[in-house]
Parts: structure tokens; C-alpha cells; sequence
């Protein structure tokens, strides 16, 4: 006669491989994940019970780990495998699987910032219409796009690096563009924090105007599409 298991085992091995399907998704169009990011993800409270996942998951075949050295700390993460790809409910769309060489320190960064934002907005916050810079056709495009519960559309710009005033300058002026041809309604800067914020209201507030053909438009005028906000201040946000 077959053994019948505890409902809590049970239950245990279902909350394990719905963690597993939630990570394989997640990566199927993220491609890698930190440790800080995966346990946002998956609601996991302890290091050792994600490093126990993350162990779990590499013995599978799934994900494989990549350490990257910074000049002050180093990253570590895990990148989806095409085994990991094919464990996935569903087949259609996958995407490319983890490729360290093809990643620096710097851009690591950048993209672990936009995950974050994800994270919080759109499958945390119930944000929806997630759209990645990787996905859209315009050539000057956002980071991201993403739709508000007031079906409101944002675009997203995750600064991990300051850029210089004259790139913002033209960054601005795009925003602008796409605002009046109504692709989106309004701009998030996303930033470490509180005083790289002020380092970058200072750049944008000093550009004084934006040129739109032969005209010079003072920034002020445009001033209420803007908004920036810390990463820490992300997870709070509410659009009223």
C-alpha cells in the first residue's frame, strides 16, 4: 500500500516548485537576479533559506552563479540556464539564457535597479503592462514603461550612473516629444539615493531651457511631467 504523505509536506513541495516557476518566469525575460532582488521576489525573509534555494535551483540545472569584481564590493548573481528555460509551464517566448561575458560590473547595476523597480511596481503594487527598454522599437527609449492602477502610463529612467547635463538635456527634450505625441504621460527617475536625487534635480533644474525646433522652451514649463524618486521610495509609490 502507497504512503500517504502529511498535508504539510505536501503543501511544503507546492510552495517549493511554485517558488521554482515564479524564478524560472521571472528570468525567462530578466535573464539573472541577485540575491536582494530574488528574495523581494520570492518573499524570503533569510539569506540561508535563499542560498538553500539557489543551491536547490543549480543542482537542478536550472540557474548557474557568476561573481562579478567591482573595484570596492563585487556581485554576485544567477543566471537562468537553457534547462532552467525548458523546466518553465510554458514554452512560448523564451528568451536568451545567461551569458557572463557579455555583462560588466556597470550595467549589472543598471539592470538589477530596473528588476527592483519591477519587482515593487508592476507584480508587487499591481502596476501592470510592463514594458522593457529591450522590447520597444524607439531609438531614444526609457528604461521602461509601465501602467498605473489609474491607467496612467509612466515612463521609467533608472539612473545608476549620473549622466552629464547634456545628455539629460536631450533625454528630457525626447520625454517631452513622446508626452505630446501621448506615449506616455509622465517621467520617473529612479535613483540610489537621497543625494544623488538632489545631484540630479540640480542638473536638470541648471539646463534652464529645452530647444524644440528654433524655439527655447524654459525647463519650468515642463517641469510637473518629471519626478524623481530613490529606489527605497519606489516600493511606497502611489499614484493619486
Amino acid at each position: 500500500m502507497q504512503k500517504k504523505q502529511l498535508p504539510h509536506v505536501v503543501d511544503a513541495k507546492k510552495r517549493a516548485k511554485e517558488k521554482e516557476q515564479i524564478l524560472l518566469s521571472f528570468l525567462s525575460t530578466e535573464i539573472f537576479i541577485d540575491l536582494a532582488n530574488l528574495k523581494l521576489l520570492l518573499d524570503i525573509n533569510a539569506n540561508t533559506n535563499a542560498y538553500s534555494f539557489l543551491r536547490k535551483m543549480i543542482k537542478l540545472g536550472y540557474i548557474i552563479k557568476h561573481k562579478y569584481d567591482g573595484n570596492i564590493v563585487n556581485i554576485s548573481v544567477w543566471g537562468i540556464t537553457q534547462r532552467g528555460l525548458l523546466a518553465l509551464s510554458f514554452s512560448d517566448n523564451l528568451k536568451n539564457v545567461f551569458e557572463p561575458s557579455k555583462l560588466n560590473f556597470t550595467n549589472i547595476n543598471h539592470r538589477l535597479m530596473i528588476q527592483r523597480t519591477r519587482i515593487y511596481l508592476d507584480i508587487k503594487k499591481g502596476w501592470t503592462g510592463w514594458i522593457d527598454s529591450r522590447e520597444m522599437n524607439k531609438k531614444n527609449r526609457p528604461s521602461a514603461l509601465v501602467t498605473s492602477p489609474k491607467n496612467v502610463v509612466f515612463a521609467l529612467e533608472a539612473e545608476w550612473q549620473l549622466k552629464t547635463p547634456l545628455r539629460y538635456r536631450a533625454i528630457i527634450k525626447n520625454h517631452i516629444q513622446a508626452i505630446e505625441e501621448k506615449h506616455w504621460a509622465h517621467v520617473i527617475f529612479i535613483v540610489n539615493d537621497e543625494n544623488t536625487r538632489q545631484h540630479l534635480d540640480n542638473r536638470l533644474k541648471n539646463m534652464k531651457y529645452i530647444q524644440k525646433s528654433e524655439q527655447r522652451f524654459p525647463y519650468e514649463r515642463y517641469q510637473k511631467y518629471i519626478s524623481i524618486f530613490t529606489i527605497n521610495e519606489i516600493k511606497n509609490l502611489i499614484h493619486d
